[in-house]
């Protein structure tokens, strides 16, 4: 591992802040002057909060990990207050509030640590894949590729001195990956793992200094993708910027892509989709589209390798390992792995030149 100060590691390592209910519903009268209930939310590395007013309204409260340079988390901040000012109607994500003494954030201290912490408003929809109405089919699918681009273009013109965030989910420090392959049980998935690593170095890295780059949101996750479940069935919202990072643009579809897995059947059939949405809004250039399949088999990978590694220093009950256990990117890899890169490469380009 390398020195602490560059180790994308460390974050994941130390311990989430721990917070009780109770301080968290003083805190937010103190500082915000909202009075409210509040529900502790699973989080990777931070600490969050549902903040409930007994008027209807709802807030997270979220408490940044003390190992999070300041930086970043001001970075994260201002990239929300950035995207509401340009006010783009087809696209909703939470809105920072001020504190009291109108600031966008605030420094709490608890055991000699410093927390940096804001509120934001709460984002109603419900999370990919919770229910049977959330489950994406091909036009939720286009319609989150389009909803990424749009994203993506509020984004294009944001700058921030903490966008060079260190951190372990962000592609380009992707071969770090290696350093916790090792924690991976099972044989074929390790092998997996190395391979989908080896072709990003072969491939995709190499082309980084030509394409196209900017502040991306870098975490389309299902957990962070929100679904109106009316009859509309249509992307309602996007949450949690904290992966948020300066990177190659084409990374924002992988990441993405990556978790649109359908039980059977042709696993990237919800990818296409998803790529031929985003398409529509944001053209995808070629030298793009000849490495978006390694990058999406590289963030499976990573998802793979991160999960095992937590494990082994997480206790079994940690909600975060709960909340993924039934995650199937063992599966998806495998899947995706079958099939012939040139093929795929074909297939991306040949369903943006639909476009």
């Amino acid at each position: 591992m390398k020195n602490k100060k560059n180790n994308p590691f460390d974050i994941i390592l130390s311990e989430t802040p721990d917070f009780s209910e109770e301080e968290a519903i003083h805190m937010a009268k103190k500082h915000y002057d909202i009075e409210a209930s509040a529900e502790n939310l699973v989080s990777e590395r931070d600490q969050n909060f549902l903040l409930r007013t007994t008027d209807g309204r709802k807030f997270v409260l979220k408490i940044a990990n003390s190992e999070e340079d300041p930086i970043v988390t001001d970075f994260q901040i201002c990239a929300l207050i950035h995207i509401n000012k340009i006010n783009d109607n087809r696209i909703s994500v939470p809105e920072i509030k001020f504190s009291r003494g109108n600031r966008k954030s605030i420094v709490l201290t608890k055991e000699k640590k410093s927390f940096v912490t804001r509120v934001v408003t709460y984002l109603d929809g419900e999370p990919l894949f919770t229910s049977k109405k959330s489950i994406p089919d091909i036009g939720i699918a286009e319609g989150m590729g389009r909803y990424l681009a749009i994203l993506g273009k509020s984004l294009s013109d944001f700058n921030h001195s903490g966008s060079g965030q260190n951190l372990l989910w962000d592609m380009k420090r992707a071969l770090s990956i290696r350093e916790i392959t090792g924690h991976i049980d099972s044989s074929s998935a390790r092998i997996m793992v190395e391979r989908a690593l080896t072709d990003f170095e072969r491939y995709a890295l190499p082309k980084f200094d030509s394409i196209r780059w900017q502040v991306i949101h870098n975490d389309m996750n299902p957990d962070n993708v929100l679904i109106d479940i009316s009859e509309k069935r249509k992307v309602c919202g996007m949450i949690d910027f904290g992966d948020m990072v300066y990177s190659p643009l084409i990374i924002d579809l992988a990441v993405a892509a990556a978790y649109l897995d359908t039980d059977e059947g042709n696993p990237m059939l919800l990818m296409n989709h998803f790529i031929a949405g985003y398409n529509q809004e944001t053209p995808i250039l070629q030298e793009e589209l000849e490495i978006l399949f390694d990058l999406i088999k590289t963030r499976i990978a990573t998802t793979v390798a991160v999960l095992e590694w937590r494990k082994s220093f997480r206790d079994k009950d940690d909600p975060y390992l709960e909340l993924n256990s039934n995650d199937r990117s063992i599966n998806l890899l495998a899947r995706c792995m079958e099939i012939p890169r040139d093929h795929a490469i074909q297939n991306f380009k040949k369903i943006c030149a639909k476009e």
